[in-house]
């Protein structure tokens, strides 16, 4: 099992990898990106980025109207507060665009596309990772290795950046901030500290393993990291110094969710923890349901949704119990999404892109399938 998982993740990542090269924008070459607000579902699906309205599941807006080889999406986007929707590509267009939903138009396909507000064409590799937004400005890290802090509140429709950070590896996973620092990881055994001011790196901690998800902020003020290690770490935001928190059982690949003092994480082994951040240990032993687990898991009030490879989302209860919530099919390797007052979830591999569940589980609507 373990072996077939590395596999079959590997060779989505070199696919990711080589289509990003040759700048071919085709469906399935890698797992998408899923956001949402309270109106609509942010979808960035290979040579597409989706708005999928929440009410009905028709398509509001796609990006770019016309599909462009240079550019393939999937990243997760990131909904500002003024309500732009920032994506990178990961094809031979480098590009870091700022959508603008207000401003939709319509071309003679009757397909509706909206506005760049912005767009940054600084970094030199591909956008794995979506940006984090702290007040009006972006931290935002690139697969070429850079941090790149951008102002939100220049004006500019060509942006420059305001510090470009050499911070070096395969930067992938979102950064984090506990507002005077910003923390990131990297796939280079890495976790790094940036001051969110002076833009300084502070400190630069080694681990064992490499690191595919972001940090966390637990509620006692340490960092939390999971790695190829199969280990969770405690890491001193201000020092850097690190100790082991628990040995998982395989490795960990997603961000580990956090719900009050406890920290929700799954393995590539399909083991599921509850970890409490407290006592130091866990609240249970750990569930098991079907498949290895790469998707962080959603606190859906007093329960807990976890997505598996097998294309299974399971719902598991503070006391360990599981159960199967909806089967969509496929293989999910992106995280649920909550949207309004609905599960949204993105699986890899079948006709359908989205698929849209009420919170007990019956689906809402029809599942999204693009026209044309």
């Amino acid at each position: 099992m373990r072996k077939k998982v590395l596999f079959v993740i590997m060779a989505l990542f070199a696919a990711a990898l080589l289509s990003g090269c040759a700048g071919g924008a085709v469906r399935g070459v890698t797992w998408p990106g899923l956001a949402a607000d309270d109106n609509a579902a942010y979808l960035a699906d290979g040579p597409s980025v989706y708005a999928i309205n929440l009410k009905d599941g028709k398509e509001l807006w796609r990006y770019p109207a016309d599909r462009d080889n240079n550019l393939v999406f999937y990243s997760t986007p990131v909904v500002t507060p003024d309500g732009l929707v920032i994506v990178g590509s990961s094809g031979k267009n480098h590009s870091l665009v700022a959508l603008n939903p207000t401003d939709v138009t319509q071309n003679a396909n009757n397909t509706k596309s909206p506005a760049a507000a912005w767009t940054f064409n600084e970094a030199k590799d591909q956008w794995v990772a979506p940006p984090l937004v702290v007040d009006d400005k972006l931290f935002a890290v690139n697969s070429d290795g850079y941090l790149y802090v951008l102002n939100l509140q220049d004006g500019q429709s060509t942006k420059k950046a305001v510090k470009a950070i050499r911070i070096g590896g395969r930067l992938w996973a979102k950064p984090t901030t506990d507002g005077e620092r910003v923390f990131l990881t990297s796939l280079d055994h890495s976790v790094i500290a940036v001051d969110i001011e002076t833009y300084e790196v502070l400190w630069n901690e080694e681990i064992e393993g490499a690191v595919a998800g972001s940090a966390v902020l637990g509620p006692d003020g340490i960092l939390y990291v999971g790695s190829f290690a199969s280990q969770l770490e405690k890491i001193d935001p201000a020092s850097g110094k690190r100790e082991p928190a628990l040995k998982a059982e395989y490795w960990i690949w997603s961000t580990p969710t956090l719900d009050g003092d406890t920290l929700y994480f799954g393995d590539l082994d399909g083991n599921f923890y509850s970890f409490n951040t407290s006592t130091g240990k866990l609240n249970g032993p750990p569930v098991k349901p079907d498949g290895p687990i790469t998707a962080s898991p959603l606190v859906l009030g007093d329960s807990i949704l976890i997505a598996t490879e097998s294309g299974a989302v399971y719902q598991v209860s503070q006391d360990g119990q599981s159960k199967l919530w909806s089967q969509p099919g496929g293989q999910i390797y992106t995280t649920p999404v909550k949207g309004g007052d609905l599960v949204l979830v993105a699986p890899l591999g079948t006709e359908a892109y989205l698929y849209a569940y009420s919170e007990d589980g019956s689906q809402a609507w029809q599942p999204f399938i693009p026209q044309n």
